[in-house]
């Protein structure tokens, strides 16, 4: 992480020192997650028991500022309120249980327009990400009364904080007034979700985020220097 920092920090520094005319957009943009965690196994005295994983769409929207230092390399911040989680099958497969965990999420990273043409354009996006969890909510899909293997999250006893690496790609075109842009991209975090007890073994050593998404994007310019 420290390394992908430093990387980061650097290509920062050399897109500021452009000298030429920027131009700053704002806008709003919502989508899609297929959330999931990455838990390592988990142990139960003698037994390792594994996780089967359920896969559910959840909703992220948000507001963007970006701000173009040439025509093809720029920096854009997002605010997002996100939905993460995950889903997980009983050992019979006859129950599903759903951890949904409402974050709220600023993603920084750069945005490069690779190729296309004038207005019709392909790019990339790569930075980091910072979130905050707000709320969260486990929903039982069939009996209530099949309650096996069950893991829960609260943002009273775990941890709230999370932080990880963003990149995505799509495609935009301008329209002069607004830009329209579709993208997908996917995060992936550093910060374990469940507090990690080295002496009791109830919640797994590793326990991150795994975040997919597909999300349409409107930008309007507001300033050009």
């Amino acid at each position: 992480m420290k390394k992908i920092s430093i990387i980061f920090i650097l290509f920062l520094c050399l897109s500021i020192n452009f000298d030429l005319k920027s131009q700053s957009y704002i806008g709003v943009r919502g989508g899609v997650n297929i959330p999931s965690v990455n838990f390592s196994n988990f142990v139960s005295g003698p037994v390792i028991i594994g996780f089967k994983t359920e896969y559910f769409v959840s909703p992220s929207f948000g507001i963007s500022y970006r701000n173009m230092q040439s025509d093809k390399i720029g920096v854009q911040a997002d605010l997002n309120y996100s939905t993460k989680g995950w889903g997980q099958l009983t050992f019979m497969e006859t129950n599903t249980f759903i951890t949904k965990i409402n974050y709220l999420e600023l993603p920084f990273y750069f945005h490069w327009q690779l190729f296309g043409t004038e207005r019709f354009k392909f790019f990339l996006d790569a930075g980091v990400y910072v979130a905050w969890a707000l709320s969260a909510e486990q929903v039982i899909a069939n009996d209530l009364d099949l309650f096996e293997n069950q893991v829960t999250y609260t943002v009273e006893n775990d941890n709230r904080g999370d932080f990880g690496i963003y990149g995505g790609a799509g495609v935009s075109y301008d329209f002069s007034i607004f830009i329209l842009q579709l993208d997908g991209s996917f995060k992936s975090g550093f910060a374990n979700i469940l507090p990690v007890n080295h002496f009791i073994k109830e919640n797994p050593n590793v326990s991150t985020n795994q975040v997919p998404s597909v999300q349409l994007s409107l930008l309007f310019p507001i300033s050009k220097d």
